[in-house]
């Protein structure tokens, strides 16, 4: 992640703010135990999600540009 990256800030405030949130309603829901459980879940998500965005490599079989669809052909028997 570069730091100048357009947006980078605002995903990254809420993201903890999801995280914070998660956090207070497992804490009113469950206990405090739970909540930090809940709130550590969470980040991990988001890591995981991040991980698997920055590590995705095009496939070299797969085309580069999508093909148009093909035209549709009368039926010969119409």
């Amino acid at each position: 992640m570069n730091p100048e990256t357009p947006g980078l800030w605002a995903r990254v405030l809420v993201r903890a703010l999801v995280v914070a949130a998660a956090a207070v309603m497992a804490l009113g829901f469950l206990g405090p135990g739970a909540s930090v459980l809940v709130a550590a879940l969470t980040v991990l998500t988001f890591v995981l999600l991040w991980l698997r965005v920055r590590n995705r490599r095009p496939s070299p079989t797969a085309p580069r540009t999508p093909r148009p669809p093909e035209p549709r052909r009368p039926r010969d028997g119409d």
